[in-house]
C-alpha cells in the first residue's frame, strides 16, 4: 500500500525545496541488504516522478511481526 500526501509543508536541512519522508513496513523480510536495494528503488522514483532528489528524503523501514497487523477481524 502506498499513501501519498501531496502539498504538505515540509522543511528539510532548512529549506523547503522539495523533501520526503516515507515509512516502509513489512511483515518479515527485511534486512540491511534488502533496505539497501529498496532504498535505491525508491529514490530512483522519488527523483524521477516527483523531483525530490536523493538527498532530500529520509526512508523508515520496521520489520514487524505479522501478528502485529488486523486483518479480517483477526490477526496475521
Amino acid at each position: 500500500m502506498v499513501v501519498l500526501k501531496g502539498s504538505v509543508p515540509m522543511s528539510f536541512a532548512g529549506t523547503e525545496e522539495p523533501a520526503a519522508y516515507g515509512e516502509l513496513v513489512s511483515i518479515g523480510g527485511l534486512n540491511p541488504d534488502v533496505n539497501k536495494k529498496l532504498s535505491a528503488a525508491i529514490a530512483s522514483i522519488l527523483e524521477t516522478k516527483l523531483s525530490v532528489p536523493k538527498s532530500r528524503y529520509f526512508l523508515k523501514f520496521y520489520d514487524t511481526k505479522a501478528s502485529a497487523f488486523g486483518w479480517n477481524g483477526s490477526t496475521f
